[in-house]
């Protein structure tokens, strides 16, 4: 083992990748709020609310009235501070998966101010909710969801919440309702190649451009240098750009590894350097590939993705606004959070555009997998790339632990002594460690290649599957498909 168990490993995951009998170790933390379980996503373009309001619940120790005539809810609250009504959302027993819909539609009258709120689980586990519109008045508002989708995962609502701001109020409901704007693809996604050897690139950029243009590509990534070529080098790099626009190509600069959440300022530097060599106008941005979850620990509590975010700070201030910033992630970013909010979501705050690492073969499975980051991204109108993959991989081999309390349960331990985990139940004998956690094989999950890249097949299918997913995944945020890399793709079939 990698280092000591502490108190706060809830979980061991081991990597196994191709025939290697030595596998890659990852600890990780219990959560402080794990995810729920799924909730109910509606599929009406209109979802009513107010006939709800009828089983809202009170709070504070107000007078609240509710009356129904016709299609009008009318409410009287009658508070003192933190006084009004909790309409709970879940549709039997299961959250409200709202994160489709972009509109609050609110029309009524209100005598006095009330303000209207979102809570979802994350804020309920807090007592808290984020206010979303104070209305007074007469009022027929479309209130967008964008910014409370920033505090809030729209996927877990719990709630809407009616509160008296500052007085007695009378509110007579006529509409309250979630709208989604009707889902269209892009007419005409992009496609991108990523490039990995720059110094082919620097070689002969015409053989690069004219495969990219072969392929119907509009977009090349091309690793930076590292920091140690010469000047030479690098400003020969720098001509890339204005190079690839003129041919109507948009390059980005491609960078990032693990370590840099670490050492964030030497990545930085990097862009710097580049940035003052090459035009703002030339370069149509910078893209970070970090692959953090790489870094020994770093899901051993939340120093590791909050040091993640940070970094994309980092970078984006030493960006200046000069060009986009670009960031790749995994489709399962989703699913992880860092102080209560999906990892996924706290970067598409930050950034201009995100590129998932959606590699699957079958369009379904990139669909499912995508779908939470494409609807945010649509949300929030950041643009969202998916990828499919044409490097050969190997199978890899998953089997992930998770901490047991009673021994005759456990199938594996950790002798911390001695740093070792020991795949086999804990021993009874007197020759037992003196510090010893048991662990349980949780589940173990074999991912196939073929499952996960177009290595073997030809250019066709690739060619096939990016026009599916253009065609077929109906997101206003889908910007378009990357191909990791190009040199793979030339190496298949046509």
């Amino acid at each position: 083992m990698p280092e000591s168990i502490s108190s706060e490993v809830d979980e061991i995951e081991l990597l196994y990748i191709g025939e290697n009998p030595v596998p890659a170790v990852s600890l990780k933390g219990k959560a402080d709020s794990p995810l729920p379980p799924a909730s109910y996503r509606p599929s009406e373009p209109t979802l009513e609310l107010l006939p709800g309001f009828s089983q809202g619940e009170r709070f504070g120790n107000c007078e609240i009235h509710t009356e129904r005539v016709g299609h009008t809810t009318t409410l009287h609250l009658e508070p003192p501070l933190h006084c009004g009504l909790r309409l709970p959302l879940p549709h039997q027993g299961q959250l409200l998966d709202a994160l489709s819909y972009t509109t609050l539609h609110l029309r009524g009258t209100a005598t006095g101010r009330a303000m209207f709120s979102l809570a979802d689980h994350e804020t309920d586990r807090r007592e808290d909710n984020v206010p979303v519109i104070t209305v007074t008045g007469p009022f027929d508002l479309h209130v967008s969801l964008r910014e409370a989708g920033r505090r809030l995962d729209l996927r877990r609502l719990s709630a809407l919440v009616v509160r008296a701001d500052g007085g007695a109020v009378q509110l007579a409901l006529e509409e309250c309702t979630l709208i989604r704007e009707p889902d269209a693809a892009r007419s005409s996604p992009g496609v991108g190649f990523w490039v990995w050897d720059y110094r082919a690139a620097i070689t002969d950029p015409h053989a690069m451009i004219k495969a990219c243009q072969n392929a119907g590509c509009s977009r090349l990534l091309i690793q930076i240098p590292a920091i140690s070529e010469d000047e030479t080098l690098w400003a020969s790099y720098a001509t890339l750009f204005p190079f690839a626009k003129a041919r109507h190509i948009d390059a980005f600069a491609l960078d990032g590894y693990p370590e840099a959440i670490q050492e964030p300022e030497v990545l930085a530097a990097k862009v710097k350097r580049l940035l003052a060599l090459v035009h703002w106008d030339a370069i149509a941005g910078v893209q970070v590939d970090l692959e953090p979850y790489l870094v020994p620990g770093f899901f051993a509590d939340e120093s590791g993705p909050r040091r993640y975010l940070e970094t994309i700070d980092h970078l984006k201030e030493a960006i200046a606004g000069r060009t986009r910033l670009s960031v790749v992630m995994p489709f399962w970013f989703t699913s992880l959070t860092v102080q209560g909010r999906p990892i996924a979501y706290s970067v598409i705050d930050r950034v201009d555009e995100v590129a998932i690492m959606s590699y699957r073969t079958e369009i379904d499975e990139i669909q499912a997998i995508a779908d939470d980051t494409l609807r945010y991204g649509t949300l929030a109108q950041v643009p969202v790339w998916l990828a499919v993959e044409t490097t050969p991989l190997p199978v890899e081999r998953h089997v992930v632990l998770r901490r047991e309390g009673r021994r005759e349960f456990a199938d594996a331990y950790v002798d911390d002594d001695r740093h070792r985990l020991v795949m086999e139940p804990p021993p009874r004998s007197a020759d037992t460690p003196r510090r010893i956690v048991w662990f349980r094989v949780h589940h173990r999950m074999t991912v196939r290649p073929e499952r996960v890249t177009f290595a073997g097949r030809s250019r066709t299918e690739v060619r096939a599957m990016v026009k599916t997913i253009a065609q077929e995944t109906r997101h206003r945020g889908l910007a378009g498909v990357l191909i990791h890399d190009l040199k793979g793709f030339l190496a298949l079939q046509e």
